[in-house]
Protein backbone atom coordinates (compact mmCIF):
# COMPACT_ATOMS: atom_id res chain seq x y z
CA UNK A 1 0.00 0.00 0.00
CA UNK A 2 1.39 3.48 -0.75
CA UNK A 3 1.27 6.45 1.46
CA UNK A 4 1.77 9.15 -0.81
CA UNK A 5 -1.70 10.87 -1.71
CA UNK A 6 -2.78 10.69 -4.91
CA UNK A 7 -1.96 12.98 -7.50
CA UNK A 8 -2.77 14.86 -10.51
CA UNK A 9 -0.12 15.60 -13.06
CA UNK A 10 -0.48 17.09 -16.21
CA UNK A 11 1.97 16.43 -18.56
CA UNK A 12 2.44 19.17 -21.51
CA UNK A 13 4.51 17.06 -24.77
CA UNK A 14 3.61 17.44 -28.12
CA UNK A 15 5.25 14.58 -28.82
CA UNK A 16 3.23 11.41 -28.08
CA UNK A 17 6.26 8.87 -28.01
CA UNK A 18 7.26 11.09 -24.65
CA UNK A 19 4.10 10.59 -23.47
CA UNK A 20 4.03 6.75 -23.54
CA UNK A 21 7.30 6.73 -22.20
CA UNK A 22 6.06 9.06 -19.34
CA UNK A 23 3.02 6.33 -18.66
CA UNK A 24 5.39 3.85 -18.37
CA UNK A 25 7.83 4.94 -16.45
CA UNK A 26 5.43 6.15 -13.66
CA UNK A 27 3.41 2.63 -14.24
CA UNK A 28 6.84 0.94 -12.79
CA UNK A 29 6.97 2.96 -10.09
CA UNK A 30 3.50 1.76 -8.88
CA UNK A 31 2.78 5.48 -8.25
CA UNK A 32 -0.71 6.43 -7.66
CA UNK A 33 -0.82 9.45 -9.72
CA UNK A 34 -3.55 10.35 -12.38
CA UNK A 35 -1.98 11.05 -15.21
CA UNK A 36 -3.51 13.68 -18.55
CA UNK A 37 -1.61 14.21 -21.12
CA UNK A 38 -1.70 16.85 -23.66
CA UNK A 39 -0.28 17.71 -26.94
CA UNK A 40 -1.00 21.76 -26.91
CA UNK A 41 -0.90 24.52 -24.65
CA UNK A 42 -4.78 25.76 -25.34
CA UNK A 43 -6.17 22.54 -24.50
CA UNK A 44 -3.19 22.05 -21.22
CA UNK A 45 -4.78 25.45 -20.04
CA UNK A 46 -8.03 25.42 -20.48
CA UNK A 47 -8.12 21.83 -18.42
CA UNK A 48 -5.74 23.55 -15.83
CA UNK A 49 -9.05 25.91 -15.42
CA UNK A 50 -11.78 23.61 -14.76
CA UNK A 51 -9.20 20.57 -12.79
CA UNK A 52 -6.36 22.19 -11.28
CA UNK A 53 -3.44 19.32 -11.33
CA UNK A 54 -1.05 19.66 -8.37
CA UNK A 55 1.58 19.05 -10.50
CA UNK A 56 2.32 20.41 -14.03
CA UNK A 57 5.07 18.91 -16.40
CA UNK A 58 5.88 20.86 -19.49
CA UNK A 59 8.15 20.46 -22.63
CA UNK A 60 9.97 23.68 -23.25
CA UNK A 61 10.02 23.26 -26.94
CA UNK A 62 5.92 23.58 -28.27
CA UNK A 63 4.29 24.04 -31.40
CA UNK A 64 2.42 27.59 -31.23
CA UNK A 65 3.08 28.26 -27.55
CA UNK A 66 6.43 27.53 -26.00
CA UNK A 67 6.99 26.05 -22.10
CA UNK A 68 8.17 29.44 -20.84
CA UNK A 69 4.81 31.16 -22.69
CA UNK A 70 2.59 28.23 -21.04
CA UNK A 71 4.75 29.04 -17.63
CA UNK A 72 3.51 32.50 -17.87
CA UNK A 73 -0.48 31.98 -18.62
CA UNK A 74 -0.97 29.35 -15.87
CA UNK A 75 0.56 31.39 -13.30
CA UNK A 76 -1.60 34.67 -14.67
CA UNK A 77 -4.42 32.30 -13.30
CA UNK A 78 -4.35 30.88 -9.81
CA UNK A 79 -2.41 27.95 -10.34
CA UNK A 80 -0.96 26.80 -6.69
CA UNK A 81 0.75 23.32 -7.82
CA UNK A 82 4.33 22.39 -8.85
CA UNK A 83 6.01 23.61 -12.50
CA UNK A 84 8.50 21.18 -14.06
CA UNK A 85 10.26 22.13 -17.23
CA UNK A 86 11.21 19.21 -19.31
CA UNK A 87 13.45 19.66 -22.61
CA UNK A 88 15.39 17.73 -25.07
CA UNK A 89 17.35 20.48 -26.04
CA UNK A 90 20.94 21.11 -24.67
CA UNK A 91 20.20 24.69 -24.79
CA UNK A 92 22.45 26.00 -21.40
CA UNK A 93 20.33 29.64 -21.11
CA UNK A 94 17.21 27.03 -20.55
CA UNK A 95 18.69 25.48 -17.71
CA UNK A 96 19.95 29.07 -16.20
CA UNK A 97 16.84 30.63 -16.84
CA UNK A 98 14.44 27.84 -15.01
CA UNK A 99 17.15 27.80 -11.86
CA UNK A 100 16.45 31.86 -11.92
CA UNK A 101 12.59 31.25 -11.81
CA UNK A 102 11.11 30.39 -8.40
CA UNK A 103 7.93 29.12 -9.81
CA UNK A 104 10.19 26.37 -11.45
CA UNK A 105 10.46 23.34 -8.72
CA UNK A 106 12.75 21.53 -11.35
CA UNK A 107 14.39 21.36 -15.08
CA UNK A 108 14.57 18.02 -16.47
CA UNK A 109 16.36 16.47 -19.66
CA UNK A 110 14.52 14.17 -21.86
CA UNK A 111 14.24 10.80 -21.77
CA UNK A 112 12.99 11.61 -18.30
CA UNK A 113 15.23 9.85 -15.65
CA UNK A 114 13.20 7.17 -13.09
CA UNK A 115 15.29 9.44 -10.36
CA UNK A 116 13.89 12.60 -11.94
CA UNK A 117 9.95 10.84 -11.55
CA UNK A 118 10.48 10.05 -8.03
CA UNK A 119 11.79 13.43 -7.06
CA UNK A 120 9.05 14.74 -8.64
CA UNK A 121 6.12 12.21 -7.19
CA UNK A 122 7.88 12.99 -4.08
CA UNK A 123 8.70 9.35 -3.24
Amino acid sequence: MNEFPRRKILVLDDDKIQHLLFRKRVGLLKSEVDLFFFEDAVSALNFIQSTPPDVVISDINLNKMDGWQFLEEIYRGDFKGKFYLLSGSIYPNDRHRANDDSRISGFFEKPIQESDLIFILGM
